[in-house]
């Protein structure tokens, strides 16, 4: 059975490279634009191995396939960047994802047939996170301000975090059975975020100490890997956020290690190592999906998409647009073209397909989880598909990177 299930992962990760292959030769498309159509391909047509047979496990997603990928994440966010950012990365990232999650809950809940407005919530959590990766390339080729990059990348570090937090709140609850008690929820977020940050930073620390004696580009990249899991399962066995311990390891390490402790050599290694990490994960988890998809009744459900669709939507232009006005009012004056950014380019990508395979077949979820692949996959591939790419043509429309740009008073 294990040689069964390696042998399918290792057919799987081909398929990744050939995946990769035809979307850069053949297509021209993004990358993961590419790999949200396979996904679909797959669902549809019904091709591929069974799920079973690959041995996949809901722990697999979260303590396998997240911590790299927050980790990759972090390494790369430059920290007095976006300490100039703090205040606005904040309230779209912890205040803005829980409005999400409660507008997208409640859309759903009420027009997209699911009863349970609990479910209905948790689905909103799950699908708030964004995933700026194909907006970051075009803020590169059109040379967008820096400032616009670190708001719109550092809102999806700590986006992911705090819709990680809730989802796995919301979850328990869910599965439990039990009434939701907003007291206990608030105090267990700030519980296990407060904990998850100061240890994040604690490890962080104590592995930049070490690297500083050490000049060994292998030794070095091997530490960064076994913190960005151990961390992410000291985390959890401390019922702490393991997802904010791992982005804040990563940023002690991404700036303070690199900076201070890491060679040229050893940083391009752990660079390179991590953004291999992070293709290979990327590619599982769509083509997981995809055959997670293939035992849903996707062809009940198109009602249902196209409500989730709206309410992704919905969530997020009230966030960006409300928010980012209430920023303006009180703290440094932004470009008004910002905000049509700041809506249009909230991607979703690998977080909240990562969180949807977390989904148990059990309890309450053992009605909705089919429903809940099929509404969160089509809101992914609507995101990744039809936003990613008109948003060339929006930021070429807005003048964005090319031209003065006016300050919203």
């Amino acid at each position: 059975m294990i040689e069964h299930a390696v042998g399918i992962y290792i057919e799987l990760l081909l398929l990744s490279c050939v995946i990769a292959i035809v979307s850069k030769m053949v297509t021209k498309l993004p990358y993961t634009i590419f790999l949200v159509l396979v996904g679909l391909g797959i669902g549809v047509l019904g091709i591929g191995p069974e799920i079973k047979e690959t041995g996949f496990g809901h722990d697999l997603i979260f303590f396998v396939f997240l911590p790299p990928l927050l980790f990759q994440g972090a390494f790369h966010m430059n920290l007095n960047s976006l300490l100039k950012q703090f205040w606005p990365v904040v309230c779209f990232a912890v205040p803005g994802v829980i409005v999400s999650t409660l507008l997208v809950g409640g859309v759903v809940g009420w027009l997209g047939g699911i009863s349970s407005m609990m479910v209905a919530i948790l689905f909103g959590a799950l699908i708030s996170p964004t995933d700026p990766v194909s907006v970051l390339a075009l803020f590169k080729e059109v040379g967008a301000p820096e400032d616009l990059k670190i708001l719109v990348e550092g809102e999806s570090l700590f986006n992911d975090a705090t819709g990680v937090v809730l989802f796995t709140i919301l979850l328990k609850t869910v599965l439990s059975g039990q009434r939701f008690g907003f007291g206990q929820a608030v105090y267990e977020f700030v519980k296990v975020s407060a904990g998850g940050f100061l240890l994040g930073i604690v490890l962080g620390w104590i592995v930049y100490k070490i690297m500083r004696h050490l000049e060994d580009h292998i030794l070095e990249n091997a530490l960064c890997l076994v913190l960005a899991y151990g961390s992410f399962w000291l985390a959890e066995v401390m019922h702490l956020s393991g997802v904010i311990t791992t982005v804040m390891a990563g940023l002690m390490i991404g700036n303070y290690g690199r900076r201070l402790s890491m060679s040229e050599k050893t940083t391009k290694t752990v660079e390179i190592f991590f953004e291999s990490i992070d293709f290979l994960i990327n590619s599982l988890l769509f083509i997981l999906i995809g055959l997670e998809l293939r035992e849903a009744q996707v062809g009940n459900m198109w009602m249902t998409v196209f409500v989730a669709i709206a309410a992704m939507l919905i969530g997020r232009a009230a966030v960006s647009y409300s928010f980012y006005w209430l920023l303006n009012q009180v703290g440094t004056k932004r470009p008004k073209k910002w905000k049509h950014i700041l809506f249009w380019g909230g991607l979703r990508g690998s977080i909240p397909i990562a969180l949807l395979l977390q989904l148990p077949n059990e309890g309450a979820l053992e009605t909705w989880r089919p429903v809940l692949l099929v509404a969160g996959f089509g809101c992914v591939f609507f995101s990744l598909v039809v936003q990613g790419i008109t948003m060339g043509p929006l930021m070429r429309r807005l003048g964005i990177g090319g031209v003065e740009e006016t300050i919203e008073h």
